[in-house]
């Protein structure tokens, strides 16, 4: 179970991410960061949906 202190350390690196996958031009790192951006949630609601990384909608 995540803390309440880990939980907002990984909201805000969630929030990086998310600019980062959204300023990035390259097709590859995008998945990387998307990839990351799918554990973080787990990691923030590990009750959220299960669905792998690849079968995820991707934010837009």
């Amino acid at each position: 179970m995540v803390k309440n202190d880990e939980r907002i350390i990984f909201i805000i690196e969630l929030g990086r991410l998310l600019d980062e996958y959204h300023k990035c031009p390259y097709e590859a790192v995008k998945k990387s960061i998307y990839e990351d951006i799918v554990l973080l949630r787990h990691a923030i609601d590990p009750d959220s949906n299960d669905m792998p990384a690849s079968s995820a909608k991707k934010p837009s």
